[in-house]
C-alpha cells in the first residue's frame, strides 16, 4: 500500500489500554478524528508551530471495515465484517487537548492520521497475545505493548460500536494507544521538524512517517 487507503469515518478510542493514572473506563471511549487528516505511508507529517506546540506520535492497530453491518454480537460476526488491519499513527496535539473541550482539533489537524503500510486480512493475523505495538521516534523506543493489552479488544470494540451505529465499508477504527515508556513519561514522544515516527505491528509492517 503505497497511499492511505479510501476511508470512511475514523472512530478513535481513548484510554483503552493500561496507564499509571487510572483503569478502564465504563465504556468505550469513542471519538471522530478528522478523515482530512489521513497520509499514506512515507508521507511527511508537516507541523504547524504557530497552531500546535506539543505533538506526540501514538502507535494504534487500525480495524478496517469491509461490510455494512448492526448489531453484532460475537468475535466470529466481528472478524466476518472486519476487511482487515493496518498499522496507524494517533498523532496528537496535546497543547490544544488541554484547552479545547473535544479532542477534534488535537487530533484532527493535516497529517495527523499515518495511515497503511499492508492490509492484513483477520485469518491472517496472529493470536492478540501475539502481536506487538512498538512505537520508535528517531531510534527511542516509546511504546511496546502487546494488542491483548487493551481493555476492549478488536472484535469486541467492533460489536461494542455496531451496536450504537450501522457500521460502514472503509470505515476505521484505532484501538487505541499503549502506555508510554517509561511509564506515564511521553517526552520522548514528542515530534519535531527532523524526527521519523516509526510504528511497527507485529504480522502487519512497519509504519514510517517523517517530520518536517
Amino acid at each position: 500500500m503505497n497511499r492511505a487507503p479510501d476511508v470512511g469515518t475514523i472512530w478513535g478510542t481513548g484510554r483503552n489500554f493500561p496507564v499509571a493514572d487510572g483503569g478502564p473506563p465504563d465504556v468505550p471511549q469513542l471519538f471522530v478524528k478528522n478523515t482530512h487528516s489521513v497520509i499514506g505511508p512515507g508521507e511527511p507529517l508537516q507541523l504547524t508551530g504557530s497552531v500546535a506546540t506539543r505533538v506526540v506520535a501514538e502507535g494504534e492497530l487500525a480495524i478496517v471495515i469491509g461490510d455494512q453491518c448492526r448489531d453484532l454480537v460475537t468475535a466470529e460476526q466481528a472478524r466476518a465484517v472486519i476487511a482487515g488491519y493496518c498499522v496507524a499513527n494517533d498523532v496528537t496535539a496535546r497543547d490544544l487537548q488541554e484547552v479545547d473541550d473535544h479532542w477534534s482539533r488535537g487530533k484532527g489537524l493535516d497529517g495527523f492520521c499515518p495511515l497503511g503500510v499492508e492490509m492484513v486480512a483477520p485469518r491472517d493475523m496472529p493470536t492478540w497475545k501475539d502481536v506487538m505495538i512498538r512505537t520508535w521516534v528517531d531510534d527511542e523506543l516509546v511504546q511496546d505493548e502487546s494488542v491483548a493489552a487493551a481493555y476492549v479488544g478488536p472484535e469486541e470494540l467492533v460489536c461494542w460500536a455496531s451496536q450504537q451505529f450501522t457500521l460502514h465499508p472503509g470505515d476505521i477504527f484505532l484501538l487505541g494507544t499503549p502506555a508510554y515508556r517509561p511509564a506515564g513519561d511521553e517526552s520522548r514522544a514528542v515530534l519535531k521538524p527532523g524526527h521519523t515516527a516509526r510504528v511497527e505491528i507485529t504480522g502487519i509492517g512497519e509504519l514510517i512517517t517523517p517530520v518536517i
